[in-house]
């Protein structure tokens, strides 16, 4: 079975998959990136048909999209920036095991005691 634990950070999550890799599971880590898609090195120009909002003036700047989308996409406090630090912070580097049934429970407590939450 596959067994998914999140991390806050890197660090921590390498530690904790090296660890497991000693014991002789297949373990790997993946950041979960949200917004991967959304970078481009073109820009929008404020007050032009590309910028008229602040929204896409953020988001997917120079990248062909709905610009009906962009509020909902806004509203998230990742990128608003009017959500407490604590709301936007998550645990986004995940840590990916196959583990067999009989020794979940010691790769849980691995990767408790490395700060990973199961």
């Amino acid at each position: 079975m596959k067994l998914n634990a999140y991390f806050y950070n890197l660090e921590s999550a390498n530690k904790a998959a090296n660890y497991l890799k000693n014991m002789g599971f297949k373990a790997y880590v993946d950041i979960i990136d949200k917004y991967a898609d959304t970078y481009n090195d073109k820009q929008n120009i404020a007050g032009t048909d590309t910028g008229p909002t602040l929204a896409s003036l953020v988001l997917k700047s120079g990248y062909p999209f709905d610009i009906r989308k962009s509020p909902l996409l806004m509203s998230d406090p990742m990128i608003s920036g009017m959500g407490y630090y604590d709301e936007i912070t998550d645990a986004n580097i995940q840590l990916n095991v196959e583990v067999t049934d009989d020794k979940t429970n010691d790769v849980v407590k691995v990767i408790k005691s490395f700060g990973g939450l199961t």
